[in-house]
């Protein structure tokens, strides 16, 4: 197994295989090197560039940030792991230590920050799931390849642990997938006002992760010197985009749901007469309440939230979160757009019971076919 050595003018072929996978998903093993020195600059500039950008949002969260959630908290600390994780590379780039005993020690420990990813998903779609115990079950495997890469330290360990992270990463993906739809489902019958508990943002992060793995099994076996660049790119840009969508975000903690009757009119005793729940709503203009829950409904009806959301379900054939946003538009905004076309959309959404503008114009969108401006133009009569 020979390594580059390079000449200002030349390229030689790197001899060996090394299957690194550089975090979770990623290989880069390295078959072609030119121009080691200038390699190792960027590679050192993309390190620091990554490290900065982990530490700056770990600091922010976790010391400027005083009222946080206790996820943001865990987000936070993340963050200062992948900045240590980050800078720990620091050390391949210095002269003497690009060796494979090096790479594939730091392969090992770049493994363990599968548990990063594990937390996250699960600390999203299980708030509080996440324990010291749980986590040291977790770190077990992780912990076994370890001391056997210490005992035993040869390639074979490498390829049985590269295969282990593979399924592991796949096993979080599935499961994570499975827990978002549930948790979808959950705060669709629950909650009217859904923004800062919405978890849709995860899809593109399970397709990432996805595309990571199909180009971790490719570039394993024909990888470049230009993924590790891409990877620090990548990286960055993926936690860029949960920062974005999960800045404000606070789970629900999903309860056990109750066992629902398939048809509400063969238990009459518990059966909401149909029309009731409708009336209710109107009159009490209940739907302008913001944050109003399945709980909050339950309760002016004087039943259980679990008869209501059957009713929805197998009456309406609807969420409580479709059922309410309906008809926001349909009771307030359409007649506000109508009659007052000179108002603000923010004027509109806000005086509609919608908590932002942007589910407004998504349920609006849904219910109509149109958009509010669209709405506005084809109900604007021709001078």
């Amino acid at each position: 197994m020979s390594f580059v050595h390079s000449n200002n003018s030349e390229c030689q072929s790197v001899n060996f295989y090394d299957l690194i996978l550089k975090k979770f998903g990623f290989s880069f093993g390295l078959r072609y090197l030119c121009n080691m020195e200038e390699y190792m600059n960027i590679s050192s500039f993309l390190i620091g560039a990554s490290t900065a950008f982990f530490a700056m949002f770990a600091v922010h969260i976790l010391f400027w940030r005083t009222k946080r959630t206790r996820f943001q908290t865990v987000l936070g600390y993340i963050m200062a792991v992948w900045a240590v994780w980050n800078l720990k590379d620091l050390f391949v780039t210095f002269p003497g230590m690009y060796t494979e005993k090096v790479l594939n020690w730091i392969m090992v420990i770049d493994g363990w920050s599968a548990l990063t990813y594990t937390v996250f998903v699960f600390e999203t779609v299980m708030p509080r799931w996440v324990t010291r115990r749980r986590l040291v079950y977790l770190s077990l495997p992780f912990a076994v390849f370890t001391l056997l890469y210490i005992i035993q330290p040869q390639q074979w360990v490498i390829y049985a642990y590269v295969v282990f992270l593979w399924l592991y990463a796949w096993m979080i993906v599935v499961i994570g997938y499975v827990k978002m739809k549930r948790y979808l489902s959950y705060v669709r019958k629950n909650y009217s006002n859904i923004d800062d508990i919405d978890v849709s943002w995860l899809k593109p992060v399970f397709a990432f992760a996805i595309v990571s793995q199909l180009a971790w099994l490719f570039t394993s076996l024909f990888a470049t010197v230009t993924m590790d660049i891409i990877y620090y790119i990548s990286i960055i840009l993926l936690w860029l985009m949960v920062l974005h969508y999960s800045w404000n975000f606070r789970p629900i903690v999903v309860e056990q749901e109750q066992e629902q009757p398939q048809n509400i009119h063969r238990n009459p005793s518990s059966a909401i007469v149909e029309g009731v729940l409708e009336r209710i709503v109107e009159e009490q203009q209940l739907y302008l309440v913001k944050n109003l829950t399945l709980t909050d409904l339950a309760a002016a009806m004087g039943t259980n939230r679990t008869y209501v959301s059957n009713y929805l379900s197998q009456v309406r054939g609807q969420t409580f979160y479709d059922y309410i946003n309906q008809i926001r538009i349909e009771k307030k905004s359409v007649p506000l757009l109508r009659e007052h076309p000179e108002y603000t959309l923010d004027y509109v959404a806000n005086e509609s019971g919608f908590a932002s503008i942007s589910t407004f114009r998504r349920a609006f969108l849904k219910l109509t076919g149109k958009t509010p401006r669209q709405f506005i133009t084809d109900s604007t009569p021709e001078p």
